[in-house]
């Protein structure tokens, strides 16, 4: 996780986008084809890498930092456009005329005469030029200030996600054992992978949280597995963790069983 950091990967991304300046509906393409070749380079440079942490990231980064760097270009989209059509040259010249007029105004046509006017002009162009500046910096003060929450909104999002794999990582290393005890005598219940699989399916989307749902299911089985379900101990993404992890367990223990005929035969039912 120190090398995928998502702010990092989050600017990467909207740095590509910009130089490249890709429209708001191929965003999602820039980050699948920056994962795509992440993943890639960091294959060819280490021995194995997890393709599940690039796909979670790939995922958070459409879910959480595209709506954010979406408002931060349509927040910054009038300010960038003003600044890039503003010319210096009209500041002076506005700033001239404006002025030059009123003085003459206020003179009755004195300002006209050239002892007075060739200073004048040089004073109001100045004026003009500082007009332009005070105005292209304003703008950029307010891009600076939109890319500023871009940046802290990410730094948030990178706090999370950095909590939320610690944690995972944490709590598969304090329950593989036990759960893969779990697969094992769930597993002993079936001689056939099919018979798993159809009380596997059965239990999956019943999801029983109370005594009442586990004993209607009849799938004797699973009943020390769907202990803590039904016991309010488990939270629904803890629970879809441990089906999930049942999931993949079951298919290796199957796999060990029948190596030669197991995965042709599920694949054909």
């Amino acid at each position: 996780m120190s090398q995928l950091q998502l702010k990092k990967i989050s600017n990467e991304i909207i740095e590509r986008a910009e130089q490249s300046l890709v429209p708001e509906h191929k965003l999602p393409k820039v980050v699948d084809d920056y994962f795509v070749q992440r993943l890639k380079q960091d294959e060819m440079q280490h021995a194995e890498v997890d393709a599940r942490l690039y796909e979670g990231l790939r995922n958070t980064v459409k879910a959480e930092v595209l709506p954010l760097y979406e408002q931060y270009r349509r927040e910054t989209a009038r300010f960038a456009e003003r600044k890039q059509k503003r010319k210096v040259w009209q500041y002076i010249v506005g700033t001239f005329v404006s002025l030059e007029l009123l003085e003459v105004i206020l003179t009755r046509g004195r300002a006209l005469a050239p002892p007075v006017l060739i200073p004048m002009a040089i004073l109001y162009s100045f004026i003009g030029f500082i007009v332009y500046t005070a105005a292209q910096y304003f703008d950029d003060l307010q891009l600076s200030r939109a890319r500023k929450r871009l940046e802290q909104s990410l730094e948030g999002l990178d706090e999370k996600v950095q909590t939320d794999a610690d944690y995972d990582s944490r709590r598969q290393l304090l329950d593989a054992d036990v759960l893969r005890a779990e697969a094992m005598e769930i597993l002993t219940h079936y001689d056939r992978p099919e018979d798993f699989w159809r009380d596997f399916r059965k239990v999956r989307e019943a999801d029983p949280t109370v005594p009442g749902e586990l004993k209607a299911l009849n799938v004797p089985a699973f009943e020390k597995f769907l202990r803590f379900h039904v016991d309010g101990v488990h939270s629904d993404v803890a629970r879809q963790h441990r089906f999930n992890r049942l999931f993949v367990e079951a298919h290796e223990v199957f796999i060990s069983r029948d190596r030669e005929n197991y995965v042709r035969n599920h694949l054909k039912t």
